[in-house]
């Protein structure tokens, strides 16, 4: 008998597939609309903190590389078609994100908040060398200092707290997507 995966995970039967999709999907789009419509007036520190990829890192922390790269392909593609800047690189490195995160966590014998806070903390460096390669190719800013100050660093700052925000909500959701699939 074959084995059916969904998002990267095996699951026993068709209500568990279909159960763990509809979760990951509906909370990525939530996600998307907070991040979009709320920040989008509502600033922390003057930018908009990135909650997908803290979203990615979440899910592929807490239940492997598969279904954080599913999952930051989706995120990516879904920032991209809600937001206004059409498509781009985000799925990409949404996806990277997602894999790299569950691959090296699947590695990791505990899962706490300090093994966490080190995959935030190399999600927020890459972040932000993605915001800095984009203002410099589609922008073409090449005043440095200016975009550190502006965009770079307010949103590394944004994304840390909407990381650390979204940690316990994710990692009982996570949790309880396990033990159901």
């Amino acid at each position: 008998m074959s084995q059916k995966y969904i998002l990267g995970r095996h699951a026993q039967t068709r209500k568990q597939s279909v159960r763990y999709v509809v979760v990951i999907s509906l909370l990525l789009l939530l996600l998307s609309v907070i991040q979009l419509s709320f920040f989008g007036r509502f600033r922390i520190f003057g930018a908009i903190p990135d909650l997908m990829i803290a979203a990615v890192l979440c899910i592929g922390f807490f239940t492997g590389p598969y279904t954080g790269a599913v999952s930051g392909i989706g995120a990516g593609f879904l920032i991209d078609a809600l937001g206004t800047s059409g498509i781009s690189v985000l799925p990409l490195c949404y996806l990277l994100a997602g894999y790299l995160t569950g691959y090296y966590a699947r590695k990791e014998s505990q899962k706490g908040l300090v093994q966490y806070l080190i995959f935030l903390a190399v999600t927020l460096v890459y972040r932000a060398v993605i915001t800095v390669l984009y203002a410099w190719i589609v922008l073409g800013s090449s005043n440095f200092a200016a975009l550190l100050l502006g965009a770079v660093l307010p949103e590394l700052f944004g994304t840390a707290l909407a990381g650390l925000a979204l940690y316990f909500p994710m990692r009982l959701l996570c949790g309880w997507l396990e033990k159901k699939a």
